[in-house]
């Protein structure tokens, strides 16, 4: 009671009674200090989003900058370049109704988006030099290397009814992770209210993956972001691994026609191979994850599945070996385009899993994130989880070649190679001393790229100028 008084004593030094009057309430002089209704933020329409303020954007069709894919594995596809062709034609068809803006750390240019340049700048209200490059008070770019002010300016973007795209290394996204936690759960709440009326969704492009890290090392190798945004509830959280430019491409002009949610777009930036044509895509896209004829038997005896264009490439890779090797040796491929497809928190659940993976096949994943993340996913599954076999990125990085970050975390066509041998041999589909044979060979090979990227500073040719040719 004593400390209570105190308190009381307390509030009453401020003389509340000069301002409020018990019958009257508050005095005029604080009564005017409040804003008319009308001023209020709450009664804004840009606070509530809706049909009122918000207007869909202008999208180009996928195809329109796809590349020929009807031969599998054809060289040639950069997914960063191709989402560039299509943001810069996204900005050109919005231009007049100016609700579209792109949002970056310095990296536009590293992460071969630049093309939107032909149409729009960075936004600069600092005056002009004679060296300065795409720079413009108009511009619809918004580049800073802070990305907690980019993330904060984006929310307030996208709720007030434009559109936006942050695309980032995927390593350094993590650093507004908690931002993005808190606005998901704002999104989460929103939809328990009638009057709050639809807004675009936040639209993530992760890329200069810690798989392609190798020169810049450890410390830009983190694929923590998708974990973060996984675990969201509320089936608003999709989180896609385009496995070439023809993916992407639809994946993102599918983000940036939905609302309310938070998409992820998960590609890397280099010369890679193109594996859809824009129709297998775009039934990849609908479905989630779709097998790959092209490089599938029936009545499969393994089944790889893959998400992540990187990973995909090396299970194909493997596939590759195993027909080569043992030619009748039955396989599946998988690739898994939505990792949301496979289960988050209740959502998109397929409700025919082992149509694509068989009831009781071993499955071994090739995933781009943490090997943890698809456990998790795969665990209300099955009974027979034993049968899963998930390799992933294993904090196992440093500043070496691009075949040797997978070797390091386990997840190179030689170390799948290897895992197929040894379960087929266990099982009695392929003969034992074959397959400790095969075994033996593949880590041999291990040890030979050690040797090799030790002395020459770079992958083997075997590796780097590697075709895709499945022989039955």
């Amino acid at each position: 009671m004593k400390e209570l008084h105190a308190v009381e004593n307390w509030l009453k030094s401020y003389n509340f009674g000069e301002l409020f009057d018990p019958k009257k309430g508050f005095i005029k002089e604080i009564k005017d200090l409040v804003p008319d209704p009308s001023l209020a933020m709450g009664n804004s329409k840009y606070a509530r989003g809706g049909k009122e303020v918000m207007k869909d954007l202008k999208l180009p069709p996928a195809e329109q900058f796809a590349e020929d894919a009807k031969i599998p594995g054809t060289m040639g596809s950069s997914s960063m370049r191709r989402a560039g062709l299509y943001l810069n034609e996204v900005f050109r068809l919005n231009k007049d109704v100016r609700n579209f803006r792109m949002l970056s750390p310095d990296e536009t240019y590293s992460n071969k988006l630049d093309a939107i340049f032909e149409t729009t700048s960075r936004a600069s209200v600092m005056p002009s030099e004679p060296w300065d490059k795409d720079m413009g008070r108009d511009g619809r770019m918004m580049e800073m290397l802070s990305e907690h002010s980019l993330q904060g300016l984006m929310q307030g973007y996208v709720l007030t009814g434009r559109h936006a795209v942050f695309a980032s290394y995927e390593a350094f996204v993590q650093i507004i992770a908690s931002m993005a936690d808190q606005y998901a759960k704002f999104i989460s709440v929103m939809r328990n209210y009638p009057w709050h009326g639809q807004i675009p969704s936040l639209n993530y492009i992760l890329t200069s993956s810690g798989w392609r890290q190798e020169h810049n090392g450890f410390s830009h190798q983190n694929p923590g972001f998708i974990d973060d945004m996984l675990h969201k509830r509320g089936c608003f959280t999709r989180i896609f691994f385009p496995p070439d430019g023809n993916s992407t491409l639809a994946v993102l002009k599918d983000s940036l026609a939905t609302n309310g949610g938070i998409n992820l777009i998960v590609a890397g930036k280099t010369l890679e191979h193109r594996w859809l044509t824009p129709e297998l895509a775009q039934k990849e896209l609908k479905q989630g994850l779709m097998v790959w004829d092209f490089a599938s038997d029936n009545d499969p005896q393994i089944v790889f599945g893959a998400a992540g264009d990187y990973l995909t490439k090396e299970a194909l890779a493997a596939i590759s070996i195993i027909k080569s090797e043992t030619p009748k040796v039955r396989v599946r491929f998988v690739n898994i385009l939505e990792l949301s497809t496979l289960g988050v928190g209740g959502c998109h659940v397929p409700l025919t899993f082992e149509k694509y993976f068989t009831k009781d096949k071993p499955v071994i994943f090739n995933f781009h994130g943490y090997p943890q993340t698809l456990k998790e996913l795969l665990f209300d599954y099955h009974e027979n989880t034993g049968r899963f076999s998930v390799h992933g990125y294993i904090e196992s990085g440093s500043t070496t070649t691009p075949f040797d970050m997978q070797v390091r975390n386990e997840t190179s066509r030689y170390h799948l190679v290897m895992e197929v041998y040894r379960t087929l041999g266990a099982l009695g589909d392929v003969e034992k001393a074959k397959a400790s044979s095969l075994v033996e060979k593949y880590q041999n090979k291990l040890t030979e790229h050690r040797e090799f990227i030790k002395e020459h500073g770079v992958d083997p040719q075997e590796i780097e100028n590697w075709q895709w040719t499945k022989k039955s």
